[in-house]
């Protein structure tokens, strides 16, 4: 099977990996990056007021730890977070406007890298897909759930991040490739991270190296 993702920006790339996806969690929080809180959230709470999270379903937690309690957003200063000088825990509830969509299948990764739903399907229609902070935004996740368990997988009714755990454990490669065979030909597509260039720079590098 094949379908149309959303990848990371330039500055943000996906990362090449191998690793196992174990389970899919179903209607998922997002735990919003800091980064991510200051170049997507804050501006808009910046813009609109306070109202931003709630039409969004954003939540302020006092730190990282597993027992983190809701804090008061009207606490903070939100010109502050999206300049980058205050890091904050921004956790966006389960819903139609979830950045992981319905659900996300759960590889783990020190990088926090994911295959996810996404809500902004309208993305996919663009010919180059660079708009995500590093995770993979599937097409069609549902699909991909079918294929994967053999039969459907639904989050309606599901608790919120409610795991799905696989039988067996299932590999997954991603990989970054700009030429690949097609028939008898070799179909050519743009460097978007500079890995071509950055390996031919160290190719030349080692071979003055080697001459000297």
């Amino acid at each position: 099977d094949e379908m149309r993702v959303v990848v990371g920006k330039a500055h943000q790339p996906t990362p090449m990996m191998a690793a196992t996806i174990k389970f899919t969690a179903l209607n998922p929080y997002w735990q919003v990056p800091s980064d991510l809180a200051a170049e997507r959230v804050a501006p808009g709470v910046v813009k609109e007021g306070l109202g931003y999270l709630r039409q969004h379903g954003y939540v302020l937690l006092s730190d990282w730890g597993d027992e983190a309690l809701p804090v008061d957003p009207s606490t903070v200063d939100w010109e502050a977070v999206a300049a980058g000088k205050i890091l904050i825990r921004l956790r966006q509830n389960p819903g139609p406007n979830n950045a992981m969509g319905r659900m996300k299948f759960m590889f783990p990764n020190p990088q926090g890298i994911y295959l996810h739903d996404t809500p902004n399907k309208e993305l996919l229609n663009e010919d180059a897909r660079l708009f995500s902070g590093g995770c993979v935004r599937l097409e069609d996740a549902p699909r991909l759930a079918r294929w994967i368990y053999g039969k459907p997988l639904s989050w309606r009714g599901a608790r919120t991040e409610e795991p799905v755990e696989l039988p067996e454990p299932l590999p997954v490669y991603l990989i970054y490739q700009t030429a690949v065979p097609n028939g008898n030909q070799i179909v050519f597509y743009q460097d978007i991270y500079g890995k071509d260039r950055s390996m031919l720079a160290a190719s030349t590098e080692g071979r003055i190296a080697a001459a000297r």
